[in-house]
C-alpha cells in the first residue's frame, strides 16, 4: 500500500481531519488468531466452542510527512457493549524484515506493535512474541487518537516515520464486547508492502 506523502504540519493525528480525504483506503481482510496457536490449555478449551476474531475487515491508510508515519484504521464496531475488556486495534510491523503475521509474531521472528486500546490514557509500544506474548518496547514517541462515529472505530497512529522503512505493514483488531483480548483478536494473514514515495 502507498505511503501518501504530505507537509510538514498538515494535521493528521485527529482521525476525522480533512486531510485523510485525499489518502486512499485499503481494505484489509482479517482473520482469527488460530486455536492452536493460543499460549496455554487454559485458552484452548475455554474458547474452543466459542467464536473470536470476527471481525472480518479494516481500511487502512497511511501517510508521512517525513518525520512521523501516520496510521489510520477504520472498522465497524460490534452493537453489543464492552464490560470487562475495551475494543483495541494494532498497528503491526516486523522488527527484521519478516515476522509471522498471522499469529502475531513468534519467539524467534518477533513483531512490533503500535498499540491503541480504548479508555487508555496513551498508546503502547509492544513486542509480540506470538499470541497473548506482549511486552513494552523503548522508542520514540508514540501516539495515538480514536473516535467511536455511527457505530464504527476510526483510529489514527503518529509515530516515527522510520517504521515506514521497515517496508511492512499488517493489522491487528480485538473486539471488546466479545472478551478479547491478548492473542484473541482478528488479524491480517499476510504482511502489506508500504510503498514510499
Amino acid at each position: 500500500m502507498r505511503v501518501e506523502k504530505v507537509n510538514e504540519g498538515v494535521g493528521l493525528t485527529d482521525p476525522s481531519a480533512s486531510g485523510w480525504s485525499a489518502v486512499a483506503p485499503v481494505t484489509v481482510s482479517l482473520a482469527p488468531v488460530g486455536l492452536q496457536a493460543q499460549p496455554n490449555e487454559y485458552i484452548r478449551e475455554a474458547w474452543k466452542d466459542r467464536a473470536y476474531g470476527q471481525t472480518p475487515e479494516a481500511k487502512l491508510s497511511a501517510a508521512s510527512d517525513g518525520q512521523r508515519l501516520y496510521v489510520r484504521v477504520e472498522w465497524q464496531d460490534d452493537a453489543a457493549p464492552n464490560r470487562e475488556f475495551q475494543d483495541a486495534v494494532g498497528a503491526v510491523f516486523p522488527t527484521n524484515g519478516t515476522g509471522a503475521i498471522a499469529t502475531l509474531g513468534d519467539a524467534e521472528k518477533p513483531v512490533a506493535l503500535w498499540f491503541w486500546e480504548h479508555g487508555r490514557p496513551s498508546a503502547l509500544r509492544l513486542i509480540s512474541r506470538g499470541p497473548g506474548r506482549f511486552r513494552k518496547a523503548d522508542g520514540d514517541e508514540l501516539s495515538a487518537l480514536g473516535t467511536l462515529k455511527d457505530g464504527r472505530w476510526s483510529v489514527v497512529f503518529s509515530g516515527p516515520a522510520s517504521a515506514a522503512a521497515r517496508g511492512k505493514i499488517g493489522l491487528a483488531v480485538w473486539n471488546g464486547s466479545n472478551d478479547e483480548r491478548a492473542g484473541l483478536a482478528a488479524v491480517s494473514q499476510e504482511w502489506l508492502p508500504l510503498e514510499l514515495d
